[in-house]
């Protein structure tokens, strides 16, 4: 799910047929070993069903649980009855549930003080991203709501991981990431402190100074907006040299 919807069996690509079976397969995905009723399913299907949903949805099931069928046991991971549909998955096979369980892990590490060890553990989570969450999802579709809430995972992720750079004074690593962030996020106000930081923290003042300057005044001519307080306040402190070396 962490990229272009993709499975795999034996390391081979299973062909997922069209945009709106991938739709059904992607819900299925983000409701992994929970049943869900057919009627549920087809409105996270369909922003507005069609009259033939109902007829297409199967079709696609069928489909979907043929494409599934393990090539040993016979048996498909998609399970459906007349009511309800499930896909079955194994631990360490969606690849959204492993990167939450290191995600775990690397907080447990960072909330014991091991900045070094929660570091390589988000490094690991997030080398299983390989684009866009649920990549090729309308914008009009239910299911990019899911996509929307996973890319803010993602970013919550990656700004702890950048935190702990700062903190562990690893500040050549942080300050080259947050840049090439910042010029993807421009609007991310964390990215911009959390730069300013980095960059105070490196004898670098100026330019510390010099990335608040250019983040406000491309809220105010965009947005019409002010920077908030905490960048606001990360900038009163480097300008009374308040910040701790």
């Amino acid at each position: 799910m962490l990229g272009p919807l993709e499975v795999l069996i034996d390391g081979v690509p299973v062909h997922l047929g069209g945009s709106r079976q991938q739709t059904v397969l992607g819900v299925l995905l983000a409701n992994a070993g929970r049943p869900l009723p057919r009627r549920r399913l087809g409105s996270l299907v369909w922003n507005d069903p069609p009259p033939s949903a109902g007829p297409n949805l199967r079709t696609y099931l069928r489909r979907l649980r043929s494409a599934l069928t393990d090539p040993l046991s016979l048996e498909s991971r998609v399970v459906a009855d007349r009511r309800q549909v499930t896909l079955r998955t194994e631990p360490g096979e969606l690849d959204l549930e492993v990167f939450d369980s290191l995600c775990r892990s690397a907080d447990r590490a960072r909330e014991a003080g091991d900045a070094a060890g929660a570091v390589a553990v988000y490094d690991r989570a997030l080398r299983l991203w390989r684009g866009n969450p649920l990549e090729g999802v309308d914008v009009d579709n239910p299911l990019y709501a899911t996509a929307v809430e996973l890319t803010e995972r993602r970013y919550a992720v990656e700004s702890r991981r950048w935190g702990l750079l700062v903190e562990s004074g690893d500040f050549g690593a942080a300050i080259g990431e947050l840049r090439a962030a910042m010029v993807a996020n421009p609007f991310r106000e964390r990215l911009a402190e959390l730069l300013m930081v980095a960059l105070y923290k490196d004898h670098r003042r100026w330019e510390a100074l010099q990335v608040f300057a250019e983040t406000r005044d491309l809220m105010v001519d965009s947005l019409g907006l002010e920077p908030g307080p905490e960048l606001r306040r990360a900038h009163r402190r480097i300008l009374d040299d308040d910040l701790a070396p």
